[in-house]
This record gives structure tokens, sequence and C-alpha cells, in this order.
């Protein structure tokens, strides 16, 4: 099918989305980008929402598809579902040309949802700055807004725990602070956020706090704590994770094969090798994949020099 054909197609809420048709939309560049923005603004505004939530879902389960021109091409687009569904197609965009844009949104769009959904790409973001991969300015420019919105008390809560998700990368006095004061909420959910963001700072401080978290009688506070313990990387969450691997929440059981993947080790990786073997399809896979990752930084070449 031609994309001119998909377009017309497009116009027609009685016909379904076709898979084949959005993969086009994959690396529009040039006329191709030109003549889909202008045919854009004429389809139905239900239309536009579907197909953005549809590029989205597609690009979670293609990763070589790659929509970064449409995102960016609607990030100003009238209908708020369509802004939000743009700023977080951008959460795996690595490109500074979108901070600008996506820093805007943050500040100033009229949709708290929209607001949220940029503060959640730009933590891709802060993980580069952290590794030293973005420009210095770059990162003040992502601290000092994230930094703004979590000040502002008038502010949706959605939009601050977003904000202090990201922000936690940077890890100063002044996060630490922040992240604390989250962790003291009466609100589960800010809480939830504060543990994730404990994880994200890569600082060992927080390690007392997750440990604690992994035994909380919240599953969903046990899946944030098994995902921090993964990114602060400490062989002496292993025990303890390897128990969650038979937690009664299945999301909570995968997140603690991904944190075993992410620290390694001989004890994880046995345990790894056990939940493989574990008859449920999502700890399988997921142990299989963390299994997969060990053994290429064990061996990134492919083999092993014998003695």
């Amino acid at each position: 099918m031609t994309l001119e054909k998909f377009v017309s197609e497009l116009q027609d809420e009685s016909q379904p989305l076709k898979h084949a048709g959005l993969l086009q939309l994959s690396s529009l560049a040039g006329e191709d980008l030109y003549e889909f923005k202008n045919a854009w603004y004429s389809l139905p505004e239900p239309r536009k929402g579907q197909i953005m939530s549809k590029l989205v879902e597609l690009n979670e389960d293609h990763a070589e598809m790659d929509f970064t021109a449409m995102y960016r091409a609607l990030l100003n687009d009238e209908n708020d579902d369509v802004r939000e569904q743009a700023a977080k197609g951008l959460w795996e965009c690595d490109d500074r040309v979108v901070i600008r844009p996506l820093i805007g949104l943050l500040k100033k769009d009229p949709s708290a949802r929209v607001r949220a959904a940029a503060a959640t790409s730009l933590a891709k973001f802060t993980d580069l700055f952290q590794q030293g991969k973005i420009l210095s300015r770059d990162g003040d420019k992502i601290r000092d807004a994230l930094l703004e919105v979590i000040g502002e008390e008038e502010e949706e809560q959605e939009v601050r725990r977003r904000c202090i998700e990201a922000v936690g990368s940077f890890n100063t006095i002044e996060t630490g602070e922040i992240i604390r004061e989250a962790y003291g909420s009466n609100d589960a959910s800010m809480r939830q956020s504060a543990i994730y963001a404990m994880g994200r700072s890569s600082d060992i401080q927080w390690l007392r706090i997750v440990m604690t978290e992994l035994d909380s009688s919240d599953p969903a506070m046990r899946y944030e704590a098994a995902n921090a313990g993964g990114l602060l990387g400490e062989e002496s969450t292993v025990p303890r994770l390897i128990a969650l691997v038979k937690d009664e929440d299945s999301e909570v059981q995968v997140a603690a094969v991904q944190a075993l993947g992410n620290i390694g080790g001989a004890l994880a990786k046995r345990a790894l090798q056990q939940a493989a073997r574990k008859g449920e399809d999502a700890v399988e896979e997921a142990a299989q994949e963390a299994l997969a990752n060990l053994d290429f930084d064990e061996d990134p070449l492919g083999f092993r020099f014998q003695a």
C-alpha cells in the first residue's frame, strides 16, 4: 500500500488501522513527512488519538521502528491526546533536539497529562547526563526545569511525581532532600515514585530504605523496590530479590528477575536459571533475556578462550 493510499484510508473512521500502513510512518522524512503533516490536520480528532496510541504501541513491540519525526512534528498539535502520545513516544529518543520542546511542554502545556509525559521522556536525558553523554548545559536546563515544576505547590501531583522520578538521576543534596520528602508523603503513589528515584540516583545511601520496601505489604512498592535494587546494583540485595521471584504478584516476580539480571553474580545467575524453567511465561521470558545479557557481559565476543 502506498503512503498516499494509506493516508486516504485514515480519513475513513470505519476502517481499522492497518499494521502495514502504520509501519510506513517509520522514518518519515522530506516530502513524505510534509505530505503526511498536511493530511493530518484533516483527520477526525478521535482518529488522531487512535493513530498516536498505535504508534507508541508499535514502538514498544518493534524497537527498530522510528517514529521520532512524527512525534516531533505533532508536539504542538491542538489535541491533548496527540501531544501526550507524541511526548510519550520520545521516551527513548536521545537526540538533544527534542530537549527544548519537551521542556516547553513540561513548563507550559495546559494539559497535566502532557506535562507528565514530557517529564517522563526528559528522564532519558537525565540518565544520559549521569553517564556523561550529553552537554552540561543541556543537563542544567533539564534539571532547572524539573526543579522549577517540583517547587510549584499548585502543580498536579502526577506531574510532580514524574519530575521527581526524572530528577533523581542528578543525585545532588537538593534532589536527595526532594526524594526524602516524597518518601515521607502520606500518598502511596508519591512514595513509589520516591523509591523509583532512589534507584535512578545510583546512590547507595538509599539501600537500607529499598531493602525495607522489598518486604512491603504493597505489591506496587515491592515492584518499585525490586527495580531500585537492580539499579543500585548491590549484591547484598540478591537473596531478597530471589525470594521475590516467588512473589504472589506476577509483576513483582518479573521486576525481581530483571533486577537479578542487572546485578549479576553467581548466586543471581543460578536463580535466573531456575526462573527460566519456572513454567510461567512472563517470568521465563524475563529470566531468559536476563541470562542472555549476563552471558554477553561475560563473553561479549561470543566465545571463551581455552587455557
